[in-house]
């Protein structure tokens, strides 16, 4: 295809995530930068070729497509650090029988405190406080399982 070829010796980046899982991203930005509608390759190898002051505009999606793939880069480095962090808090604290403890404790509370709430009356009941309660319980509880059985949480 001639549009690689076009892409390797103008938009290199681009041209390498082509066909990959970045492909559409990048197609996406050269269509738009280009004036396009479709991301079309063979349109796009077309338009270039008719107009060739369009090159510009294509080198532009290329310092574009670059700096939102180093952005990702840094997030992907970011939950590396973060990954690694979560796993050296697990492997300190899985000897240790303290934060087994609150997490029954905090379980065993939350539990036991539903089971109160359920069996008394609403008029019996304060509904703010029951809420305020819950919610602090509850917040408690999902810590304590992330900690244990991980989190899909990434920390935005």
């Amino acid at each position: 295809m001639k549009l690689k070829g076009l892409l390797a010796a103008l938009a290199p980046t681009i041209a390498k995530s082509v066909g990959g899982p970045m492909g559409g991203m990048a197609m996406k930005l050269v269509a738009a930068k280009l004036g396009v509608k479709e991301e079309n390759p063979v349109k796009i190898e077309k338009l270039l070729e008719a107009q060739p002051e369009k090159i510009e505009k294509l080198k532009e999606a290329e310092d574009e497509f670059a700096d939102k793939i180093k952005a990702m880069e840094i997030d992907l480095e970011g939950f590396r650090v973060q990954t690694a962090d979560v796993q050296d808090a697990r492997a300190t604290f899985s000897k240790d029988p303290t934060p087994r403890i609150i997490a029954i404790l905090a379980m065993g509370g939350f539990l036991a405190y539903i089971f109160m709430v359920t069996l008394r009356g609403p008029e019996q009941t304060d509904d703010a406080i029951v809420n305020l309660v819950l919610g602090y319980l509850g917040g408690l509880v999902t810590g304590v399982t992330s900690f244990y059985f991980g989190s899909s949480h990434n920390g935005k």
